[in-house]
């Protein structure tokens, strides 16, 4: 039974919690859309399922779904979006697209299976050089002609190393060497193709993941942002045969534990650990010195795990995914960290972080999700794609390298 005082006292402090609310002013924050179901207006504004408004500037061309990457010709006049398994033509100065392949089939594919992050143009502005993902090569195509020119592996023996299971990443085209320079994230590695004799001239051990790619103005320093946070090992003895009867009961370990990061013993059998993820190969940026393939610095970009920001510990990586590189600052991307760290290369340090702000009553939350950015020629602009807000954060250099960041 509940006393007839208990039952007045919970009534009373009711009350008075219902007036101390009432007096305070509440702000509810909603999407821009509230109820609104989205739809698509070409000319107008769009309402993306999220409830957000989409209103993009300029002239709008619809496109296959999805893209991965974007490269320009050097004559301004095309440009090539590359999707899963697709990529499109655009005329830049007729704003027309072409499929490939087309709906019709008329216009046959060149990828033989998927694609992936990768697009480049070579300096004809009409060949162009595309990622074929998890089949670990790169297509060459004439995007004139609509015709394969040529599909070139990155499989296969280079020194004492059989490269097997390679998964094309992104790449770029350095013209004054006639070459590609190529991630492949199946190995982990940075991969150096001579497009005369299409062979791979050097093959460098990167960090865990390799994600974007970018080279200097001078063609001297690449530099590769790593989203990976473990490095995954092949069970020992485990083939295909053998397979079921490896399997455990249960997963071996907690993440970030000792068992985690050095390997531990399950049911008998040996689990092989996946490493700490503050490693120096983990959610990092590494430079590579191009005149001899040697890694040169080792970049932690963001937050860490385990520190404390804004009285919260950081419990997962900065996820650096895409890179502008200038001629002194490379900046990149924490996806998860809404911020871009900015690096003094030919001094070899990080000098700071630009945050993306956008709203003082929504900042706090996270999930802008930056991504690709880009430099303005004169170098005093950041352009910064946020996949998390629909839209394009324009930050300004000159205020934060002079220490007053104005976002």
């Amino acid at each position: 039974m509940i006393s007839v005082t208990r039952i007045m006292g919970i009534l009373l402090f009711s009350a008075f919690c219902n007036q101390l609310y009432s007096q305070k002013k509440v702000e509810v924050l909603t999407v821009p859309a509230g109820e609104r179901i989205s739809e698509i207006k070409m000319g107008g504004t769009t309402i993306l399922p999220s409830g957000r408004f989409l209103t993009p500037a300029g002239d709008l061309l619809r496109i296959t779904d999805d893209p991965f990457g974007i490269a320009i010709a050097p004559d301004g006049k095309k440009a090539v979006t590359l999707h899963d398994g697709v990529f499109t033509i655009i005329d830049l100065v007729s704003l027309a697209s072409t499929r490939v392949p087309s709906y019709d089939g008329r216009i046959k594919s060149p990828l033989s299976a998927g694609s992936y992050l990768g697009v480049a143009f070579a300096s004809d502005s009409k060949t162009v050089f595309l990622s074929g993902g998890d089949n670990g090569a790169i297509i060459i195509y004439d995007i004139n002609s609509f015709s394969r020119l040529d599909s070139i592996s990155l499989n296969g023996r280079v020194g004492d190393i059989d490269f097997k299971d390679s998964f094309t990443s992104d790449l770029v085209y350095n013209e004054p060497e006639n070459e590609l320079i190529v991630l492949d994230r199946g190995n982990f590695r940075m991969v150096r193709l001579d497009l005369k004799s299409r062979k791979i001239t050097a093959s460098v051990n990167v960090g865990r993941q390799p994600f974007g790619l970018s080279i200097s103005p001078d063609r001297k320093t690449a530099f590769i942002a790593h989203v990976g946070m473990y490095a995954y090992p092949l069970i020992t003895g485990a083939t295909p045969e053998n397979y079921d009867s490896l399997l455990i009961s249960h997963h071996p370990y907690g993440d970030n534990t000792p068992e985690s990061v050095n390997g531990t013993v399950v049911e008998g059998r040996d689990v092989p650990g996946v490493g700490s993820p503050l490693h120096p190969d983990a959610m990092s940026v590494f430079t590579v010195d191009l005149q001899n393939n040697m890694v040169v610095d080792k970049f932690k970009t963001g937050y860490q795990i385990g520190q404390m920001i804004e009285d919260a510990e950081v419990v997962g990586g900065a996820s650096p995914n895409s890179l502008a590189v200038g001629t002194k600052y490379a900046y990149v991307s924490n996806a998860t960290n809404d911020n871009i760290s900015v690096i003094d290369y030919k001094n070899h340090k990080i000098t700071g972080h630009i945050p993306i702000l956008v709203d003082k009553r929504i900042d706090k939350y996270r999930g802008l999700l930056p991504f690709g950015l880009t430099l303005s020629k004169d170098e005093k602009t950041l352009y910064v794609a946020l996949l998390g807000f629909n839209s394009v954060a324009v930050e300004g250099i000159d205020p934060f390298l002079l220490g007053t960041h104005k976002s």
